[in-house]
């Protein structure tokens, strides 16, 4: 009877930890909000996908059912990074990742921001070489 307690005791602690995870699309569970699948319209399949490998991550496009993923590693942005694509509105990004060489970065907005450009349903950005707009995460499935 003992274990049985001290493990009720012990969930709710264990669903508090879990509070501040965010679902990456494939339904796994992660504390990086950029983890995860991505398409331009919220009902639209998986476009593109953020993974993680060794500390580093990458960026993979769904091409003709296929996941081709881009050799070159993105980097984390710094703040001074993320004031080169929104001058006046870098405090409302929480994190972003370009590539290198540009072509391609992804943003995360902090909660309320008020971006022009950002949907109300959607707390990403993504900029690619035709463009920049909202995109929202997705299934990876």
């Amino acid at each position: 009877m003992r274990p049985a307690v001290s493990l009720l005791l012990l969930a709710p602690v264990l669903l508090l930890g879990a509070c501040g995870n965010h679902d990456n699309g494939a339904g796994v569970f992660s504390a990086d909000p950029l983890l995860g699948c991505y398409a331009t319209h919220a009902r639209k399949p998986a476009e593109f996908r953020i993974e993680q490998q060794q500390g580093q991550y990458f960026v993979s496009f769904n091409r003709d059912e296929q996941w081709q993923r881009e050799p070159t590693a993105l980097q984390v942005s710094s703040r001074a990074d993320i004031a080169r694509y929104f001058k006046d509105d870098a405090d409302q990004i929480d994190k972003a990742l370009v590539r290198p060489n540009g072509g391609f970065g992804i943003f995360h907005f902090n909660p309320g921001a008020t971006l022009k450009g950002k949907d109300k349903d959607s707390d990403y950005m993504a900029l690619v070489l035709i463009g920049a707009g909202p995109v929202f995460k997705v299934r990876c499935g």
